[in-house]
């Protein structure tokens, strides 16, 4: 299923979503951003980038990795690329503060902080989500 486009509000964040949150889209990791900073960057439309966040805020179970406190999110077992480098994982860091909104990036699973944990994983698949063949790319570092 495509990514659904999404607006801002008049706050100019994205939500609230099912659990509540809200999303900021942050132009450092946008694909028109101007500096050269080694921050990842999204190749998708940014009204599509709280699409994939929804994917992972859902009410139950949410997508939260313990091990990395972020949630993740794999849009459509990992067949739609996300990021520049061809990323087809969004990794969102858990918020410190309750009041600030979300934000996220398509990260690769190389590093192991941009990997979700075995323990999401298997929530996943138990969701019929993700193929074995697509989990033991990620589990290995290769997607």
């Amino acid at each position: 299923m495509p990514l659904k486009k999404h607006s801002r509000n008049s706050d100019g964040l994205y939500g609230p979503s099912p659990r509540g949150d809200f999303y900021a889209s942050k132009e450092d990791h946008r694909r028109t951003a101007k500096s050269k900073n080694q921050k990842t960057k999204w190749d998708i439309e940014e009204g599509k980038e709280y699409s994939v966040f929804l994917e992972a805020n859902i009410p139950e179970p949410i997508w939260l990795c313990l091990e990395n406190n972020a949630l993740f999110s794999l849009v459509e077992n990992c067949e739609t690329i996300l990021g520049q480098n061809g990323e087809r994982i969004a990794k969102f860091p858990n918020i410190k503060n309750e009041n600030e909104p979300w934000h996220g990036y398509p990260v690769l699973t190389e590093e192991k902080q941009n990997r979700p944990s075995s323990e999401l994983l298997d929530k996943i698949s138990d969701l019929g989500l993700l193929s074995l063949s697509v989990r033991l790319k990620i589990e290995k570092g290769l997607l």
